[in-house]
């Protein structure tokens, strides 16, 4: 009997309210659970924030806050084809799909939020750089 698992959405860094209310409701529309985090967490592990197993809250260790312009949107326990819909439905109803985007993967899940951050504006910015 196979498991029912899950889809989850982790939406970070959005600052139009308005917007971000129009991205969760057809999300949960589309039945995935959503998740968002606060600017202030971005310490906290990838797994915590997720619910996984074996993961604890973090404490801050200093009160640095992340620099980080870009919205992201971490997708967990989806199929590409699935993931390939989301982003084409978020299309079709006009909402900007964030630039940065990421799959929860064996390895980054013991990231922090600013660790998976800095990783997707390096490799954004290192796309940018080619295209010009």
């Amino acid at each position: 009997m196979k498991k029912n698992i899950q889809e989850m959405i982790l939406l970070y860094n959005f600052t139009d309210e308005l917007r971000l209310m129009e991205i969760k409701t057809l999300l949960e529309a589309m039945k995935i659970k959503v998740i968002t985090v606060d600017k202030e967490e971005h310490y906290q592990k990838i797994g915590y924030l997720f619910g996984l197993k074996g993961f604890n809250k973090v404490q801050p260790t200093n009160e640095e806050v992340l620099n980080f312009e870009y919205e992201l949107m971490m997708f967990h326990n989806f199929t590409k084809p699935r993931l390939d819909n989301v982003l084409k439905t978020m299309r079709e109803k006009n909402l900007q799909v964030p630039i940065c985007k990421a799959v929860v993967t064996t390895f980054n899940r013991f990231w922090s939020i600013a660790r998976v951050c800095h990783a997707l504006e390096k490799e954004h910015l290192a796309m940018q750089k080619q295209d010009a």
